[in-house]
């Protein structure tokens, strides 16, 4: 993999406490109620909601039940800095690329998101915060940000594509009570506008039938990874101790 370094880069800003404060809202505001239930299948659900006075106003929330890795496991598995690995299990994301590596190990990722008519495929050019051990409501969690990008090696349109505009996803790993150490759920936050002729505050169904099925790809090629990739390692380590 090579990486890009550029010293006239900057990257975006993220305040880490004010991101786990807008993850906590969200998840406060779900349990209000007023989301719309979308797809839905064993082990995963999501929901959608649209914030008109937002620039990226419709949110889908997932929730990643019951996942056989400890919350720091999936939050290592999931953050770009393994993304020489993660190319080979993520089916989710196509094209994926590390741009820049900020000081704090936070990476600038592009990518490239296969959609379905009456969509074209999008891309993206991302920030990836490092991973951080956060409290949830009590509990020691791992939570990752991710904030829309920009970066000049991947100019917009620059590949034939639409560029999608990111309003701030985030994953939160939360341990399991029983079985920390090998069970966790993910509560997770996705929002994009895809632009081009869409009408952006007037598309959450046509974003909450594609985007949710996207993220529940994702969610089954982490247990893929971590059954192929990481679990063998888990257990030479647990041997030679």
């Amino acid at each position: 993999m090579v990486v890009m370094q550029s010293k006239e880069y900057s990257f975006p800003s993220l305040d880490f406490g004010k991101e786990v404060e807008r993850a906590k809202w969200f998840k406060e505001d779900l349990d209000k109620g007023g989301w719309n239930e979308r797809y839905k299948v064993p082990g995963f659900e999501s929901w959608s909601k649209t914030f008109h006075e937002e620039q990226v106003p419709v949110k889908v929330l997932f929730l990643f039940s019951d996942m056989p890795m400890s919350a720091k496991k999936f939050a290592e598995i999931i953050h770009p800095s393994n993304m020489d690995l993660r190319t080979k299990w993520d089916e989710a994301f196509q094209d994926l690329e590390t741009l820049e590596v900020a000081p704090d190990e936070g990476r600038v990722v592009f990518t490239r998101v296969a959609l379905s008519c009456p969509l074209t495929d999008r891309d993206l050019v991302l920030f990836a915060s490092p991973t951080n051990e956060v409290d949830w409501y009590g509990k020691k969690a791992f939570a990752m940000f991710v904030k829309n990008a920009s970066h000049p090696s991947k100019p917009e349109g620059g590949d034939g594509l639409v560029r999608a505009t990111n309003g701030g996803n985030f994953y939160i790993a939360i341990p399991d009570e029983n079985q920390p150490d090998t069970k966790c759920q993910v509560f997770g936050l996705t929002n994009n506008n895809y632009n081009g002729w869409l009408p952006n505050s007037r598309m959450e169904s046509v974003i909450a039938k594609k985007a949710p099925k996207v993220f529940h790809k994702l969610q089954m090629n982490v247990i893929e990874a971590y059954n192929e990739y990481f679990k063998k390692e888990e257990k030479q380590i647990s041997n030679s101790q």
